[in-house]
């Protein structure tokens, strides 16, 4: 009895690997919604922030975190990193944020920093997904084949009736530019030579973006006292995806030892994803049959993360700024900071 009693509760698990599994006419219907589901109205959309009166705020504190994928309990937002291997319901965070950024018909505004101030270009963000180096020192292509017939990038893309633009008139021979004006330069030519596709595929390397380089999250939030609900609460504002360059997977694929570059993918006003959120399902392990979308999984904090910035007096600095080098007093000064959000709430009531 023991053992059919460990069988009943092994195989639900099991069994109930993905939603509508039990009850799907077809392949095609796995994954889908069920009828209840749809009857109740599950799919009508991410429950509405409610009004918040600042005069009932009697307290609030921002502060930016940073969700660590390689922790277990944050694999829903990370996983599957590989989506040849699932069917089209599962797909990471990254999918469901790049996605509607590039790809939407109304694509999500996105920005360079946590401020929401500055808007970041497409274009911008297209190139921070992929690099493309020109192969040398191989007879008769890329850089070889660029010097025979330029001899320089610039006379390269004039000779093939290309448009330099700002760069027309810009003077090669000038000894008095500095280092960085040549760099800019150098790198306007060879991004010119790739967007006419003056090259053939043989002759440079190519590295792109994909789902497994998210290393982490940043999410920018309120935790704030509301009187009228005599509760603390939590409001997310912008969240980043943090990534490895894909230069950077180039380099250390000839020098291991070298330490990733990382960077701030985008910065997106968290609210004006919801909707899409709302309809992105990541994995529960708890129940495999009844998935959690992302919106409900970051709203109730069904992650850990640690605090690296909390707004201040000092223009919002970051802990690195002054506790440089030292990552045990920067993990110690984020935990003050929740103990300090804590004791606040306490603060509220007296006994």
């Amino acid at each position: 009895m023991k053992y059919l009693l460990l069988l009943i509760l092994i195989l639900p698990a099991s069994v109930l690997g993905q939603r509508n599994i039990l009850n799907a006419k077809s392949p095609d219907e796995i994954g889908q919604k069920t009828i209840d589901e749809l009857i109740i109205g599950e799919d009508e959309g991410p429950l509405a922030y409610a009004y918040v009166n600042e005069r009932d705020v009697l307290f609030s504190m921002t502060v930016w975190e940073s969700i660590d994928l390689d922790e277990r309990v944050n694999f829903p937002l990370y996983f599957p990193a590989d989506t040849t291997v699932v069917r089209v319901e599962r797909r990471p965070l990254i999918h469901y944020l790049i996605t509607n950024v590039i790809v939407a018909e109304i694509p999500l505004n996105i920005y360079t920093s946590s401020t929401l101030m500055i808007e970041k270009p497409i274009d911008n963000l297209k190139k921070d997904l992929i690099y493309r180096e020109i192969k040398e020192d191989i007879e008769g292509i890329g850089l070889e084949r660029i010097k025979s017939e330029g001899p320089t990038p610039k006379l390269f893309l004039l000779n093939n009736n290309m448009d330099l633009g700002e760069y027309a008139n810009y003077d090669e021979t000038d000894k008095e530019k500095t280092a960085e004006e040549i760099a800019e330069f150098n790198f306007a030519m060879e991004s010119l030579i790739f967007e006419n596709n003056l090259l053939e595929e043989d002759e440079y390397y190519l590295e792109e973006f994909n789902y497994g380089d998210v290393v982490s999250y940043k999410i920018k939030g309120v935790w704030y006292f509301d009187k009228r609900q005599a509760e603390l609460k939590y409001r997310p504002i912008a969240i980043c995806p943090v990534i490895e360059t894909p230069k950077s997977k180039k380099v250390r694929e000839q020098k291991p030892e070298t330490p990733p570059e990382l960077i701030d993918l985008f910065w997106m006003f968290y609210p004006d994803t919801r909707e899409v959120l709302f309809e992105a399902e990541a994995f529960n392990e708890a129940n495999t049959s009844k998935p959690v979308n992302f919106d409900h999984l970051i709203n109730s904090r069904r992650f850990s993360a640690y605090i690296y910035k909390e707004d201040n007096v000092f223009q919002d600095r970051s802990l690195k700024e002054y506790i440089p080098e030292n990552a045990l007093m920067q993990l110690l000064e984020s935990e003050r900071i929740k103990e300090k959000i804590r004791n606040k709430e306490q603060d509220m009531w007296s006994y």
